[in-house]
């Protein structure tokens, strides 16, 4: 018996576009996700994986009943069915204790899309697919650890966090799981959304794989979503204990029709800005023996606007 699913995560439909885009966002989006039902229809999947962050805006009512109409007309013409892992944009005030007030609960409630997380799992031939929903920025390890395998030959976790082949911490916010710590455990492969960026698919031990493809969607103005082509993927188990993952590129428009390029150039400098800015004022803080933080942000080599900016935060942190 031949399982075969596709993959998908964080479409962030929403009303209106990000101040970077100049297309119309929801239909923009809603094209993606048709072309992810034309794949799931050629390939014959047995169901779409979502890894979450199917709406954007976390406040029911900021999300009109005309956008939630579009999205289940989408869904309620996949040719397979849909199990979704609840993502943090997914989940008002960031808690599943308000899941069933969103649109998402409502479309699990009347069958469109299918929970997959905690005690919701699917299990195919000899494929079980579990979710690790969004729980905070400081991951519960035990939701990982703890997932064992049963009598099933694959075992798939679909993952709503951030990972990636070093871990760490971003910005010192929110937690990166490291490939290499998932390697001995149970599941095969581990499919990763939440973070935007393409770290394409990569074997993390003899037989187990981690696909990060990023975000259906491209709504920031840097570099990677300028150039990067949004994906789905693929995966298919065979009956004879193999398994096949392909990345599938979905059809989108050139930057220059849908993005402010004119804003992203702008957003570039900033970037480049404040950069130079950290860069100058890192080497007056290892260069000077006297004087405050401030003094030295005072003296730092940028551009005055993004300078005044730092020393405001500084006093306002109470540095001296």
């Amino acid at each position: 018996m031949t399982i075969r699913f596709v993959w998908r995560s964080d479409a962030h439909l929403a009303d209106k576009p990000p101040r970077s885009r100049i297309d119309d966002w929801a239909s923009t989006v809603l094209d993606k996700l048709i072309q992810v039902g034309e794949i799931a229809r050629e390939v014959n999947a047995d169901a779409v994986l979502d890894g979450g962050d199917l709406f954007h805006i976390k406040s029911p009512s900021r999300n009109t009943h005309e956008l939630v109409r579009r999205v289940t007309e989408v869904h309620a013409s996949c040719p397979c069915p849909v199990y979704l892992t609840p993502g943090n944009h997914d989940l008002k005030y960031g808690s599943l204790e308000h899941l069933h007030e969103t649109p998402l609960g409502v479309m699990f409630e009347a069958g469109t899309i299918r929970p997959l997380y905690d005690g919701h799992e699917l299990v195919l031939g000899n494929v079980r697919v579990v979710g690790v929903p969004y729980h905070g920025p400081d991951y519960d390890t035990n939701r990982f650890t703890t997932i064992t395998k049963g009598d099933e030959d694959w075992l798939i976790v679909v993952a709503h966090c951030l990972a990636s082949p070093d871990g760490g911490t971003l910005f010192d916010k929110e937690d990166v799981l490291a490939y290499p710590a998932l390697a001995n455990l149970d599941p095969d492969i581990w499919l990763f959304s939440h973070w935007h960026k393409d770290q394409g698919i990569q074997e993390i031990a003899k037989g187990k794989w981690a696909v990060n493809l990023g975000s259906l969607s491209r709504g920031a103005l840097i570099q990677d979503d300028l150039d990067r082509t949004p994906s789905c993927a693929v995966l298919t188990f065979t009956k004879h204990g193999e398994v096949d993952i392909e990345r599938r590129p979905l059809k989108v428009q050139p930057s220059e029709e849908i993005f402010n390029l004119e804003g992203a150039e702008r957003a570039k400098k900033r970037t480049m800005s404040v950069d130079a800015f950290a860069t100058s004022l890192k080497e007056t803080l290892v260069t000077r023996t006297e004087g405050s933080l401030l003094d030295a942000a005072r003296q730092a080599d940028a551009p005055d606007v993004v300078r005044e900016r730092a020393i405001a935060y500084l006093e306002q942190a109470g540095a001296k």
